[in-house]
Order: C-alpha cells, then structure tokens, then sequence
C-alpha cells in the first residue's frame, strides 16, 4: 500500500518506509552498532537485504532500486537512551510520559519509559 508505513521487525532491528507524497518511500535501517559496522560495502549492503528483507530485494531490488546509493549516500546516526537524575525539581515539577525521556516516541515507550 503505497499510503502505509511499512514495518520489517527482524530480531535485533528493523527496517521501516514511510510513505511520501509522491508515493515513494522513505525507509529506514534500525540495528545495533556491530550490524551497522559490517555494512561497509555495497556487496554487504545487498546480501543483508536479501538475506533479512527479501520481499524488499525481490525482483531485483525493485521496490528500493537505489538501495546501495541510498545507504552509502545518507547519513547514519545513533538513538539513545537517556537516563537522567534527578528527574524532579524541588518537590513541584514532575515530568511524565514522552516529555521526560529522549527515546522516540515510535519505540511506543511512552509513560512506561517515563515511569523508568
């Protein structure tokens, strides 16, 4: 459906594509460092996709036809959590929910990561 957002949980991370307006996608690689780490060719690049995400790499990479220039071409960053202390000042101000973390709120961590 080129209106949804795609999700492709895998374990340890995902891939998702977030549709645009133009009804292209938007997609991105969430995993931790030492997976990112060994993505270093575009050889790499395609044998993970194929091997973790085949329907993306079906028909010859068809739904994503610019992958490896995508990948090697945009920047990667870390997310993070924060843990912080206090979380409280002076006895009046207490933050909750997704105003008191740095996680993203699609981790759907919410008030349980507040509470934290």
């Amino acid at each position: 459906d080129k209106n949804a957002l795609h999700i492709w949980p895998r374990g340890e991370f995902m891939l998702i594509a977030l549709p645009n307006e133009d009804a292209s996608f938007t997609a991105t690689l969430f995993a931790p460092f030492p997976t990112l780490d060994a993505l270093r060719t575009p050889d790499a690049v395609t044998h993970f996709f194929a091997k973790w995400f085949p329907d993306v790499a079906a028909n010859n990479f068809a739904l994503m036809p610019s992958l490896v220039d995508d990948y090697f071409g945009n920047p990667s960053s870390p997310l993070l959590s924060i843990s912080c202390s206090p979380w409280h000042c002076g006895g009046r101000v207490l933050l909750l929910g997704d105003a008191s973390h740095a996680t993203v709120p699609f981790y759907g961590q919410g008030m349980n990561a507040g509470f934290e």
